[in-house]
C-alpha cells in the first residue's frame, strides 16, 4: 500500500485534524509520503443559523434552563441510549429543574420502542421521530449521541459538548473516535456496556458545567 501512496497519488486528503489522529505516526506512513497528506478537517454541511429561542418555542419548550439534545441517527440500535437519557434527566432535574430536552429516536428505530420513549415525554422533554439534527445541536447546550462520523463532527462544528455512546459493532470505527475525542477532554466517552441513567447523568453533568465559550475555542 505504501508503494501506491508514493507512486500513484500526488496529494492524499485526510478527513480530519492532525492534532487529534495524526495518521502519518498511527499507520507509520513512510516519510516519503508524508508530506502528501492534507489534513481537512471535518467535512459537514455549512454551520445552520439557529434562534435558539424559536427552536425552543416551536418545541413547546420552557425558554429558560439548559437544552440537553440526544440523537442516535437512523434509530434503529438507539433505544438503550435515548432510554438512559431519559433516566440521567430524571436524576440531573432535582439540582437542574429547568432542564430541558429534545430526542430524535430517527425514522428506524422500532415503533414500540419509540412509542415507550413517547410515554415518557414531558412538558419539558420532547420526543421526536426525526428533525434536522444539525440545527437543534446548534440550539442545544449539551449533546448526547452515538459515535457516527456526521453526528460527532456536527457536535463539534456548534461547539457544545458531548457525550457519546459508540455503536457496538465488528467495526471499531465509533468507539476509536469517542475515545480519541473523551482523551482529549472534548466529550465523555459511555461505553454501551456502561451505559446506565448515572453515568450517564455523570457525562452529562460535565458538560453542562464546560464553560461553552472556552470549549468551542477549544474545538
Amino acid at each position: 500500500m505504501y508503494d501506491a501512496l508514493e507512486n500513484l497519488y500526488d496529494g492524499i486528503a485526510v478527513y480530519g485534524w492532525r492534532r487529534l489522529y495524526d495518521v502519518a505516526e498511527a499507520y507509520a506512513i513512510p516519510p516519503s509520503v508524508q508530506p502528501k497528506l492534507q489534513y481537512c478537517g471535518f467535512i459537514l454541511r455549512d454551520l445552520p443559523m439557529v434562534d435558539s429561542a424559536a427552536i425552543r418555542q416551536e418545541h413547546g419548550l420552557p425558554l429558560n434552563g439548559p437544552l440537553i439534545v440526544a440523537t442516535v441517527g437512523g434509530g434503529f440500535d438507539g433505544y438503550p441510549v435515548l432510554a438512559a437519557t431519559l433516566d440521567a434527566l430524571e436524576q440531573l432535574r432535582p439540582s437542574i429543574p429547568d432542564l430541558a430536552a429534545i430526542l430524535v429516536t430517527g425514522p428506524f428505530m422500532p415503533a414500540e420502542q419509540r412509542a415507550a420513549l413517547q410515554a415518557r415525554a414531558t412538558a419539558s422533554c420532547r420526543i421526536l421521530a426525526q428533525a434536522d439534527a444539525f440545527q437543534l445541536m446548534a440550539a442545544a447546550d449539551a449533546i448526547v449521541s452515538m459515535g457516527g462520523y456526521n453526528s460527532v463532527c456536527e457536535a463539534l462544528a456548534v461547539g457544545r459538548p458531548l457525550v457519546i455512546v459508540p455503536r457496538q459493532t465488528h467495526k471499531v470505527e465509533q468507539t476509536i473516535r469517542a475515545e480519541i475525542l473523551a482523551g482529549h477532554d472534548l466529550a465523555r466517552c459511555i461505553h454501551p456496556k456502561d451505559l446506565s441513567g448515572l453515568s450517564l447523568a455523570e457525562a452529562l453533568d460535565w458538560a453542562l458545567s464546560c464553560d461553552r465559550v472556552v470549549y468551542a475555542l477549544r474545538v
